[in-house]
């Protein structure tokens, strides 16, 4: 099931290299109903002008010429002489500028205050400690005083969180929309014309993809001591036996010397261990070939060598193969697993309407608790806040609630006495009256947050359950930990993985507890968004099958998201959903899901801790950063990680709940919001009316079922009880009271989620729910 197309018509400036990945990119462009209006290529600066040079259609070097190849992080260099050729092989504007500056900032996210020091810089004739990085601002600019139209940039990052983070600071700064087509490709559901060819290189599927639609693309340096001179100039993307048989030996190399890296990245190219020269592709988008009629080996320290390229032209291209846009493959959208779960829902014999006495009632007059703080060794949460006194538009309330905050901040402090800041803000709970406010609220809460990875967020409409005239109401969680030690992954590059966060908030936040050994992982809501056209999905037959569809792929993309966070287990997770009528057989559909996907293995299935450990980019390999650091992984792992669990018989299911609030992000029916933690060991126990879980014996997750049906007392009995029992812990890091009747402002004081209606494990109905999280 490939996503579908979309016609949303981006007007796309394309990043290129020469090598393949960026000219493949360009395809994908082509493919999702957008335009490519102008190629984009930074150079070293050259010893010779080459002035007169940059767009000539043909390209005649001598061996005095320069071929200078830089060392640089950001951009491949080799091959940058025959870049001018693309012009006229593609029939493209190319615009070419040279790099400047060097890899000043090595940290995998792009500084977050590169905006400032690049205004600074510009007053400046010329900034030698300006990161490399910079060089690309004013060539983007001068692109769109070209092409006013422009409105989206695309490059190749596969795997390189350094790389991608880097393009989509600048294009954020230059209001373009960042495309990765190609980000996390290597782990991604094969394209079905790919998983149904028995000779594929399932390896090398980017490379055997690129094959099928005729691309070209050579090796012209290898720095890898599994690979040497013998391979350049093959075509690693060539079609036919020939391209395969180097495909096969290039897997295996690699299965010897890629001890650290991923095997699928490293048959890429990813870490460096060649780089590639594309010259043809498919008619649609190459009108020339480029032809390399004078070559010499040169060879370097370290087992490199590589090509000097002495004489290249285009040439007109004659009698080849025709291919089609709908050779250029993409991505099934849902992974094996996940297809296998729709399969089972659509299966369900499942109940009909709500019973109306299940519905909730409206109740606009209880009143806002005044927040009492949950503080942990780790966290200190900030609940229930709002500002009714500030006037009644949402985004006059949410300017009085991001003066307050700051304040609240400084009340609190850090291991070493640093009083925190937005800086530490590490997930979002956002009520709103309607998603009618929604944009007037976001305006203002972008505010508060300037650091490349502001927090993870689940944003939902409560309708008029909210307290009277309280159109914004928002908790925060506040790591108290080093924010070095914290990890966060914002994806900002539309791409086929996951939805991208065009928004001010991550994917996901994760930080270590006191110890450092145990993480706590917040993921932000998903809605089932196509990562490709991130439109929301939609199934032509029935609404039932629809939501089925989006439940799956909401699902999926926390499941992702997990396990680029290297999650090992759920702590628990909650579906919000807007039903109405069919709340309960959403809620049914909801539970079976979330109960398929915690199923165990089969024993044949082999040994789930056999996953290939942690992908490294270039970053990794010259930093050397530990394995436990490094995110996020190329190939999935198995989640949930069932030998984690301490008892292999006990319980291995999550604690779930469903609730129903009015409206979610772009119209959606159903978002997932999960808590993960990375650990060695999970214990889960239940009761009549509790799921709880413990991982590592350092941190708990229990979800406690109010249900007034039953003889527990009433909903205020049962928060009392509950209050006394559970919410004395000195260690208490966060309480959530998600609830279908308004509480007394003397009974709750914590945070509050008011909702329609409330389902538990199998559908069943309940009048509230208590999550519970307490640091041991």
């Amino acid at each position: 099931m490939p996503p579908k197309s979309t016609q949303s018509g981006l007007n796309v400036i394309a990043l290129i290299s020469g090598g393949k990945d960026s000219l493949y990119s360009i395809l994908h462009c082509i493919r999702n109903g957008h335009k490519v209006v102008a190629l984009a290529n930074l150079h070293p600066e050259l010893k010779q002008s080459t002035t007169g040079l940059d767009n000539d259609k043909e390209r005649n070097q001598d061996e005095d010429e320069d071929e200078e190849d830089i060392d640089s992080f950001m951009y491949q260099t080799i091959g940058h002489s025959v870049i001018p050729l693309y012009e006229s092989a593609l029939e493209i504007p190319l615009y070419r500028a040279a790099i400047t500056g060097g890899a000043v900032d090595t940290s995998r996210i792009y500084r977050h205050d590169a905006a400032d020091q690049s205004a600074e810089s510009e007053q400046n004739e010329k900034d030698e400690d300006e990161d490399e990085t910079e060089s690309l601002v004013p060539l983007l600019r001068r692109i769109k005083l070209a092409h006013p139209e422009a409105n989206a940039v695309s490059a190749g990052a596969i795997l390189s969180t350094y790389q991608r983070t880097r393009i989509e600071n600048v294009a954020g700064r230059l209001g373009l929309v960042p495309l990765a087509w190609l980000w996390m490709y290597p782990s991604l559901p094969a394209p079905v014309e790919r998983d149904a060819d028995p000779a594929a290189v399932q390896e090398a599927g980017l490379l055997e993809d690129m094959a099928a639609v005729g691309c070209d693309a050579r090796i012209i340096k290898v720095a890898s001591g599994g690979l040497d001179d013998g391979v350049l100039w093959e075509d690693v993307s060539g079609a036919g036996n020939g391209g395969r048989a180097l495909r096969r030996r290039i897997t295996k190399t690699m299965g010897r010397f890629a001890a650290a890296e991923d095997i699928k990245g490293a048959v890429l190219g990813e870490g460096g261990e060649y780089e590639t020269l594309a010259l043809d592709g498919p008619a649609f988008l190459w009108k020339k070939r480029i032809e390399v009629v004078g070559r010499e080996v040169g060879s370097g320290e370290g087992g490199v060598a590589f090509l000097k390229l002495k004489e290249a032209r285009c040439i007109a291209k004659e009698g080849e193969e025709e291919y089609e846009l709908s050779d250029v493959r993409r991505p099934a959208l849902l992974d094996a697993p996940f297809l296998s779960a729709l399969e089972d829902v659509s299966t369900l014999s499942l109940p009909g309407k709500i019973d109306e006495a299940l519905v909730s009632v409206s109740a606009p007059t209880w009143s806002v608790c005044e927040p009492k703080h949950c503080q942990s060794a780790s966290t200190v949460n900030l609940v229930n806040l709002v500002a009714p006194e500030a006037g009644p538009g949402a985004g006059e309330q949410m300017s009085a609630i991001a003066k307050k905050v700051p304040g609240l901040l400084q009340g609190f402090f850090n291991s070493d006495k640093v009083p925190r800041s937005t800086e530490d803000i590490v997930f979002a709970t956002v009520l709103l009256r309607s998603m009618a406010d929604f944009a007037s609220m976001n305006d203002v809460y972008v505010s508060l947050f300037k650091k490349p990875n502001p927090p993870a967020r689940v944003t939902v409409a409560c309708g008029d359950i909210l307290p009277e005239n309280v159109k914004v109401m928002i908790s925060f969680v506040v790591d108290l930990g080093d924010r070095q030690r914290r990890q966060g992954l914002h994806v900002q590059s539309r791409s086929y993985w996951a939805p991208a966060n065009i928004g001010p908030y991550s994917q996901a936040m994760s930080i270590p507890l006191q110890d450092e050994g145990t993480r706590i992982v917040y993921i932000a809501g998903q809605i089932p968004l196509e990562p490709a056209s991130m439109d929301l999905a939609t199934h032509e037959e029935s609404w039932i099958q629809g939501y089925r569809l989006r439940a799956v792929l909401s699902l999926q993309h926390l499941w992702r998201i997990g396990e680029a966070m290297q999650v090992d287990w759920w702590l628990g997770a909650v579906a919000f959903m807007t039903g109405g009528e069919h709340a309960q057989l959403q809620a049914q559909i909801a539970w079976h899901l979330w109960k398929r996907v915690h199923s165990r293995p089969d024993e044949n299935d082999g040994d789930d801790d056999d996953d290939e450990g942690p992908q490294l980019d270039a970053w990794d390999i010259k930093y050397g950063r530990r394995a436990e650091e490094l995110m996020p992984k190329a190939v999935s792992a198995i989640l949930p990680r069932f030998s984690v669990l301490e008892d292999e018989d006990s319980l291995s299911i999550s604690p779930f709940l469903a609730v129903e609030v009015d409206e979610l992000p772009r119209g959606s029916d159903i978002e997932w919001q999960g808590l993960g933690s990375r650990c060695q060991t999970a214990k889960l126990e239940s009761t009549e009316d509790s799921v709880a879980v413990t991982t590592d014996d350092k941190y708990s997750y229990l979800c406690l079922e109010i249900d007034e049906s039953k003889a527990q007392g009433s909903l205020e009995d049962r928060i009392s009880s509950i209050m006394n029992t559970h919410c004395m812990s000195p260690g208490l890091s966060q309480v959530a009271l998600y609830t279908t009747q308004p509480v007394a402002e003397d009974l709750w004081s914590r945070q509050v989620v008011p909702c329609r209606s409330i389902w538990g494990p199998e559908g069943r109905p309940l009048t509230a729910a208590i999550i519970i999280q307490i640091e041991h």
